[in-house]
């Protein structure tokens, strides 16, 4: 029996955001917007709120076009970060060109890559075509093309 009966199930459609912490704002700010032609949506400054005041955080927002932001980089001045994690982010490509062009992009800024899905139980498909890579803060970051058939 369903864990959850008498529940209407719910679905996801889309991830909606991803948060970043990270390093060096200016570093990251210029990787991101390079690789994936990001937009910058807005800046919160330390002063922009108490919260963010006493939490000496910096957050920039950036977006892929269509909403108010699709990643927030975050600098925290207090804490440190652990990275070295397999926690990684994904992101599917519109269509073979978008692939493609990424994959240019990133070969053109000096990035190493890995082939294939991250994890190893996520097999690629011979439908499917992948590779990852670290930004600079050693974030994972996968990049998939589903091929329609």
């Amino acid at each position: 029996m369903n864990a959850h009966a008498g529940m209407a199930q719910i679905t996801a459609a889309k991830l909606q955001h991803h948060v970043i912490y990270v390093s060096d704002l200016k570093q990251s700010t210029d990787f991101y917007t390079k690789l994936f032609d990001l937009q910058f949506s807005a800046h919160n400054h330390p002063d922009s709120s108490a919260a963010m005041r006493l939490a000496q955080m910096e957050m920039h927002f950036f977006s892929f076009g269509f909403y108010h932001h699709d990643i927030c980089l975050v600098k925290h001045h207090k804490l440190k970060m652990d990275n070295g994690s397999m926690l990684h982010f994904s992101l599917v490509a519109r269509d073979a060109a978008a692939f493609d062009a990424i994959r240019r992009r990133t070969a053109e800024m000096g990035i190493p890559v890995r082939e294939g899905r991250l994890i190893a139980s996520s097999r690629t498909s011979p439908a499917q075509r992948a590779f990852c890579l670290q930004d600079p803060d050693h974030h994972w970051i996968e990049i998939t093309q589903e091929q329609r058939q």
